[in-house]
C-alpha cells in the first residue's frame, strides 16, 4: 500500500491548497455547517426522527447500513493509522481551518465521506421522492468536499471513504432485503442473543477506538426492532403536532440516557457498549412503545420516506 499512501496527489497538502476556494469567510461558515451534517450528533438525532416520524422499515435498513459502515470505518482507521494533513504545509487561511477542526483520529478512510455515502446513499436507493434524492446526492458530493476544504482530510482519505461507503451500500442493502423476508422464521430470543453476542465479539476482537459504542447502538437498534415487530402497534405517520411531541420528548430522553448512563456506569468498554445498547433499544422499542400508549402519537397508517 506504500505506493498509494506515498502518492503526493492523493496524500499531499498541495492538492488541498489547490481545491480550496478563497471566496470569503462566509463560505468557510457554509463548509463548517455542511461538514456538521456528517457528524455523529447529526446521525444520532436523525435516525430516531426518521424511525418515529416517517418510515420504520426503511429506517431499519438505513440505520443498519450506516452503523455497519461506521464500525468498519473505525476499524480501518485503526488498521491503517494514516496521518492527517500537516498545517505547516497549508496556505494561510486553510491552515487556520485545519487547526480549528482537525480531529484526533487517523485520516484514512474519511469517516464523514463513508458515513454520508452509506446514510444518504441508502436514502437515495429507498426513497421515491425526487427532491429528497437530489438533496441526498448533493450532500454526498458536498460533505466530502467540505472535509477537503477544511483540510482535515487528504484527497486519498475522501476517495477511500467513497470506496468503502459504496461497497457497504451495494453489498449490505440487497442482503437486508433478503433477511427482511426470512428473519420472522427465527426465534426472537435466539436471534437477539446472536446479535448481542456477535456485537460483543466484534468489538472485543477487532480494532477501533469507538467500535464498542457503535456495536452497542447497532445491536440495541436491531434487537428493539425484532421485539417491536409483534408487540407494538405504532405507526410513524401522524400530524405535525404529534411529530413535534415525539421528536422533542424522544430526543431529550435519548440525550438524557446518553449522559445519565455515562455518569452511572463505570468507565469500561462493556459499560460503553451497554450505554449505547440502551440508546439503540430506546429508539426502536421503548420510545415507540410509550408513543403507542397515546392515541395522538400511535399513528394509524403506513408512510414512506
Amino acid at each position: 500500500m506504500d505506493f498509494f499512501f506515498n502518492n503526493p496527489l492523493l496524500f499531499g497538502e498541495e492538492t488541498l491548497n489547490s481545491v480550496h476556494l478563497f471566496i470569503g469567510r462566509w463560505f468557510d461558515f457554509c463548509m463548517i455547517a455542511v461538514t456538521g451534517i456528517g457528524s455523529e450528533l447529526f446521525y444520532t438525532l436523525m435516525l430516531p426522527v426518521l424511525y418515529w416520524c416517517y418510515d420504520k422499515k426503511n429506517t431499519i435498513k438505513i440505520g443498519t447500513v450506516f452503523l455497519f459502515s461506521a464500525a468498519l470505518n473505525d476499524m480501518l482507521k485503526e488498521i491503517f493509522q494514516n496521518p492527517r494533513p500537516d498545517p505547516e504545509n497549508l496556505l494561510e487561511g486553510i491552515k487556520q481551518l485545519n487547526i480549528g477542526y482537525l480531529p484526533a483520529s487517523p485520516g484514512f478512510p474519511s469517516g464523514h465521506t463513508q458515513g454520508t455515502v452509506s446514510f444518504f446513499g441508502s436514502i437515495v436507493y429507498l426513497t421515491k421522492n425526487i427532491y429528497i434524492r437530489i438533496f441526498s446526492l448533493l450532500l454526498i458530493l458536498l460533505i466530502p468536499y467540505s472535509r477537503l476544504y477544511l483540510a482535515v482530510h487528504y484527497l486519498g482519505d475522501v476517495l477511500g471513504g467513497y470506496l468503502f461507503g459504496f461497497m457497504t451500500l451495494f453489498i449490505l442493502l440487497p442482503i437486508l432485503f433478503v433477511i427482511g423476508k426470512k428473519y420472522h422464521r427465527l426465534n426472537e430470543i435466539i436471534l437477539s442473543a446472536g446479535i448481542i453476542i456477535t456485537s460483543i465479539l466484534v468489538y472485543k476482537i477487532l480494532p477501533g477506538n469507538s467500535v464498542s459504542k457503535i456495536m452497542g447502538v447497532f445491536s440495541g437498534f436491531l434487537v428493539g426492532t425484532i421485539y417491536a415487530e409483534t408487540r407494538i402497534r405504532f405507526d410513524p405517520k401522524g400530524n405535525f403536532a404529534a411529530g413535534i411531541i415525539k421528536v422533542f420528548t424522544g430526543l431529550v430522553s435519548l440525550l438524557a440516557i446518553k449522559s445519565g448512563l455515562k455518569v452511572i456506569l463505570p468507565a469500561a468498554e462493556l459499560s460503553e457498549f451497554t450505554r449505547y445498547f440502551v440508546m439503540g433499544i430506546w429508539v426502536t422499542f421503548i420510545a415507540p412503545y410509550l408513543f403507542s400508549r397515546f392515541k395522538l402519537l400511535k399513528g394509524s397508517s403506513h408512510n414512506t420516506i
